[in-house]
């Protein structure tokens, strides 16, 4: 039975004194909306907020930037107030942007996965808010991977970057509000004035259908939940272009396929939580490939980690080891470190306990 009443994201709980008579600035994506799909900068500024500058992560406030590709600063254009780019010259904001606002609202969906910069721009906003003293608001939300416990090795400091930025395992688990709340403590940032916004009527007894009545897309290659859920198994393939990972079609991180080695034949065993098979596909330049499916079955059984490592290692013993993994061409060894966050990803692995709200 679907639940009677869905998810109600913080942007709507926010206090109204929290904001009263501030200049406030917001940390959005497309992806941030209200329960009735409304824009979280049109609801805040029907609200009368006081909105005096918008800032936009990796993609961007308008969300059109691709995979790693800088975004320029914008003007808003009925407003007239910037839109500072995270993933530009600077990934945090700078003291100058800061001087524009009183109080940093963040409303991002995220993936909670280390690889998936929303929570590295998280970090930095913490951490630049800390020593600006400003408040920073962080209007929660749910995560698709909020039913899947922690899986993945811990950050090693020697490997890490923007795609490896929190010291968590490499799937965490928190929402955005909980992984603040982790943060804060983590990072000893006592003095940073720190309110979470709460969703209403979220929690981890729900289902993820009715956690995510609509999915709005927080990223180009993020269009559906069953994008995001694949994500954290597939991500790693950014670092070996020779095997495609149907990034550019509504498929992507759901499919495999590669031109050398006949994926659906490597002897993979059962996953939890996840069913694979062999597919045929069409990838991003119209080529048809064959190899393997994905799909995430049951997300509280899931180990996205787990299997990524598992799904290597065939792929690496099919090769005849990990060095001519690496001669395919195009390989990035190194970045492939920096996603999993260490040069020694191999479990076994801690699984440490996290702020849960819900």
């Amino acid at each position: 039975m679907p639940h009677s009443s869905p998810p109600i994201p913080g942007i709507e709980t926010i206090p109204a004194d929290w904001l009263d008579g501030l200049r406030v600035g917001l940390v959005a994506h497309p992806a941030s909306r209200t329960s009735a799909g409304e824009h979280s900068a049109d609801a805040l500024h029907r609200r009368g907020v006081r909105l005096t500058a918008l800032f936009g992560p990796e993609h961007g406030f308008y969300g059109r930037g691709g995979p790693g590709e800088p975004v320029d600063e914008a003007c808003h254009p009925d407003w007239g107030i910037p839109i500072h780019s995270l993933y530009g010259a600077t990934r945090a904001p700078t003291p100058g942007m800061l001087a524009q606002v009183d109080v940093l609202v963040v409303d991002l969906q995220t993936i909670a996965c280390r690889a998936y910069t929303y929570g590295s721009t998280l970090r930095l906003l913490m951490e630049s808010c800390a020593a600006a003293k400003k408040r920073l608001v962080v209007a929660d939300r749910p995560d698709p991977l909020m039913l899947t416990p922690p899986d993945g090795p811990m950050l090693s400091p020697d490997c890490e970057s923007f795609v490896g930025f929190l010291p968590t395992p490499f799937c965490h688990g928190m929402t955005p509000g909980e992984l603040a709340a982790f943060l804060q403590t983590a990072l000893r940032l006592d003095a940073l004035d720190l309110r979470i916004a709460h969703c209403a009527n979220l929690s981890r007894s729900m289902d993820l259908p009715d956690i995510f009545p609509a999915w709005h897309a927080p990223s180009p290659a993020i269009q559906s939940l069953d994008n995001a859920l694949c994500f954290p198994v597939n991500v790693f393939f950014e670092a070996l272009p020779a095997i495609d990972h149907a990034r550019g079609t509504p498929l992507a991180f759901q499919r495999l396929g590669a031109d050398a080695l006949d994926l659906a034949a490597l002897p993979l065993p059962s996953f939890p939580g996840l069913r694979t098979s062999p597919a045929t596909y069409t990838d991003a330049h119209g080529t048809t490939r064959r190899g393997l499916s994905f799909r995430v079955t049951d997300p509280r059984a899931y180990r996205p980690a787990a299997t990524a490592w598992t799904l290597w290692t065939a792929l690496s013993s099919a090769l005849d080891g990990w060095p001519a993994l690496w001669r395919l061409p195009a390989s990035r060894p190194d970045f492939y470190a920096k996603l999993w966050g260490t040069s020694t990803p191999a479990p076994p692995w801690s699984a440490p306990s996290y702020p849960r709200f819900y």
